[in-house]
């Protein structure tokens, strides 16, 4: 070695030492505690709080070392009287060497106990918008363009950011508060995060831990490698983790959970569990993989898998819903254009649903079906939906209604709302689905509920339904379509059932309504103005050749009437309970064959008229026609021209029906038009013998009673005589007959009656009713 360059070496050497020992007894005569006066002056200049801290101490070697210890920053003035930040310790040690060559290598991060308190008020203020604020006021509110000059500066710092090492980050037994308008505070307390090994060129390992307002949660993830800092992209940044919060309870958050379900019970009794995979790769590839469970009344679990391969794309591998331990539904698809509208397309297959599992969540099906012979016993569905913001699209909805297959399609608009709907099935049993609770059995003196009692101790009738009011349906658009091969409903069988619903502006129409019923067809028209209070309604039904039998039991519960039924009517009424029926207004004919009336032997009356030992047949009355017209006036149809042919008779007749008290006021004229030999009788009668009926009382025991009167008796003479002589049973009613006309009357018998007088007697025990 030469001796200038080992002269240099060797000076150099000194210098080096020298320097060492400086750095190493420099904290030893330099106070840093002095610049702790001007370094809290400094903040509360800057933030208007108070700074303390309790200590400082620093080293120059091996390491650059600042360690402050007991750190506090007051806070904002008109809040909590406490600290709005404190640190037990914050101890940072940067490698001094790597400085040299503008590398930032941390050999230590530590900060021991922090705690942050954050509050808002009921205005919106918060304890922290003051330091936001002076930073704002520091730029004097106006955006500066950073000079030309200052460029090269800010990209010098890149380089150090871009060597940044750290053998550990620490923060141990931190808490953050966060206290909203006097709602329950929030605490995020045993906080500890831990980074190891941190650097940009491979992955950096994190733990995270805490409770959440005394509920535990564990996050294990790497990060990274991270690359160049400055060019760092939080959305392609490689991530995998775990997230893991075995229970939260739920009472610390009701402050911030609105509209709870009452089903799931109180929310204090309420915890969530969450257990999470996520993966986030630099090609923009995001998974996620887990489940939330919801602990309480009802226990709720979701399940999910979903990846994104682009930033905009969302899709769901797998979505799924059980409750109680049984899985409700699985759900696949898409979610599109996330960053700009939303759209999505999702398939929804969901596991049969038993009315007796349902009934654990709404009690009020049990009690609807209570007293259903054959209630449905279980519903499944599966649908592929797809829409966006605006509106969602039904796209081939199959819905299982026990075994008979239900498909449906269409669209709804939210905002309107607009609702678009096809509904077909092959055959559809409506029975088990319409509703029929218990009926309570009433005991001696009990009032049923829903009635009142009258001064005898007997209920009274049930209280007026309440109108409804349908003016919400007013905005509302509608237009559906219905298509059933078979109906069946209260024992018809509606074939080849078709119905076409549109609406707008509270104005719904039924156009038309048809179907096959008993043999013919019926099609109906309606129109219904839900915009009004109470909503108002009119009608029109064209029936053809039905079997009026089995309508009028399934309609009305009677069995008055069989025969051929055609009808033509046009109805309207202001309401939709039985209190509208006083409303009801309208007209319409009525055209029956080939038919019998239940109840009613006219011709044995009659037969009986003329012979009082006659015995009685069926009490029915056949007919070969019955037509009508009828008008209804406040609930009051009233009849002018009824006309009945039969083999034996013509009846006509008119009268009213009172639909409001469901009674009856009516006159029939019967009129013989063929022989009444038969059945005991067998004395011949002439045609054209009348005699009229009055049917009065309610629909459920209507009394009938013949009309006898003066001009009735003139009426039938003719009839009831036998060639024009007062003969047959006439002559029998009135005391003649075959007897001698001179022979006298035996002594014991009393004076003849009169001939009117005997006709009266003789009408008036005819018909025994």
């Amino acid at each position: 070695m030469k001796p200038a360059i080992a002269k240099t070496v060797r000076y150099s050497l000194i210098i080096l030492g020298l320097l060492i020992v400086g750095l190493l007894v420099a904290p030893f005569f330099i106070d840093v505690n002095s610049y702790k006066t001007q370094i809290e002056q400094t903040v509360e200049d800057a933030t208007g709080r108070k700074l303390t801290i309790g200590n400082i101490n620093a080293s120059l070697f091996p390491w650059i070392g600042v360690e402050l210890d007991d750190v506090h920053l007051a806070n904002r003035e008109g809040f909590a009287e406490r600290d709005f930040a404190s640190v037990q310790k914050l101890n940072v040690k940067l490698a001094l060497l790597p400085l040299l060559s503008k590398n930032i290598e941390i050999k230590h991060f530590e900060v021991t106990s922090p705690i942050i308190y954050l509050e808002r008020h009921e205005d919106g203020q918060s304890n922290w918008d003051d330091l936001v604020a002076s930073d704002d006021a520091g730029k004097g509110g106006v955006a500066v363009d950073t000079p030309a000059t200052q460029q090269p500066a800010d990209a010098a710092a890149s380089p150090a950011l871009a060597a940044l090492q750290a053998e550990s980050l620490t923060l141990s037994g931190g808490e953050l508060t966060w206290a909203d308008a006097g709602s329950e505070p929030v605490v995020l307390s045993e906080l500890n995060v831990a980074l190891n090994d941190v650097q940009l060129e491979r992955p950096v390992g994190v733990t995270l831990s805490g409770k959440l307002s005394g509920n535990a949660f564990d996050v294990d993830a790497t990060v990274g490698p991270l690359g160049d800092l400055s060019k760092i992209d939080p959305v392609q940044l490689p991530v995998q983790g775990h997230i893991k919060a075995e229970k939260v309870e739920l009472k610390a958050f009701k402050g911030f959970i609105s509209g709870w379900p009452e089903q799931l019970g109180s929310i204090d009794n309420a915890s969530v569990g969450l257990s999470a995979n996520i993966e986030q790769h630099p090609d923009g590839l995001r998974l996620a993989e887990g489940e939330l469970i919801l602990n309480s009344l009802i226990n709720v679990k979701v399940g999910w898998k979903v990846d994104m391969a682009k930033a905009d794309v969302l899709e769901v591998r797998r979505a799924t819903l059980a409750i109680n331990g049984k899985d409700v539904f699985e759900a696949r698809g898409s979610v599109n254009q996330l960053n700009t509208s939303p759209a999505f397309q999702l398939r929804l297959d969901g596991q049969p649903l038993q009315r007796s599992w349902l009934a654990a969540f709404a009690p009020e099906l049990s009690t609807l079906y209570a007293g259903h012979p054959a209630p449905w016993k279980q519903v499944k569905f599966s649908t592929l939906l797809a829409g966006d913001a605006k509106q969602v699209e039904i796209r081939d909805m199959q819905l299982m209604l026990d075994e008979e297959l239900v498909q449906i399609s269409g669209a709804v608009v939210y905002a309107v709302p607009d609702i678009r709907l096809r509904i077909a099935t092959r055959e559809l049993h409506m029975d088990p689905w319409l509703p029929q609770p218990k009926e309570e059995p009433v005991t001696a003196g009990a009032v049923p509920a829903g009635k009142t009692a009258t001064a005898g101790g007997r209920a009274a009738s049930e209280e007026p339904a309440v109108e409804p009011d349908l003016r919400f349906l007013k905005p509302w658009r509608v237009t559906a379509k219905m298509q059933a091969g078979t109906l069946h409903l209260r024992g018809l069988q509606m074939g080849n059932f078709n119905v076409n619903i549109n609406g707008s502006g509270g104005n719904f129409d039924l156009n038309p309504l048809r179907f096959n019923l008993a043999g013919g067809t019926v099609t109906e028209k309606a129109s219904l103005d839900a915009a009004a209070y109470p909503a108002r309604w009119k009608e029109s039904v064209h029936i053809t050749d039905v079997q009026v039998g089995p309508l009028l039991k399934t309609l009305a519960d009677m069995d008055m009437l069989e025969g051929s039924l055609s009808m033509d009517s046009s109805l309207k009424a202001t309401g939709l309970t039985q209190a509208a029926v006083k409303t009801l207004n309208g007209r319409g004919n009525v055209l029956m064959s080939n038919g019998k009336i239940k109840g009613f032997d006219i011709a044995g009356a009659i037969r009986k008229f003329t012979n009082p030992m006659a015995t009685m047949g069926a009490k029915e009355t056949d007919f070969s026609q019955l037509s009508g017209s009828f008008t209804v006036t406040n609930g009051v149809a009233d009849n002018r021209d009824l006309f009945m042919a039969s083999p034996l008779l013509r009846v006509t007749g008119m009268g009213s029906v009172d639909l409001v008290q469901k009674t009856l006021d009516y006159h029939v004229k019967p009129r013989v038009v063929g022989t009444l030999v038969g059945q005991g009788d067998t004395s011949p009668v002439r045609s054209g013998l009348t005699v009229p009926l009055h049917i009065t009382g309610p629909f459920a025991a209507p009394s009938v009673k013949p009309e006898i009167s003066a001009s009735t008796i003139i009426e039938n003479a003719p009839a009831l005589l036998n060639k024009g002589k007062v003969g047959g049973t006439l002559g029998k009613i009135l005391g003649g007959g075959n007897k001698p006309a001179n022979q006298p009357a035996p002594a014991d018998q009393p004076a003849p009656q009169s001939p009117e007088k005997k006709l009266l007697k003789g009408l008036g025990g005819a018909f025994g009713f």
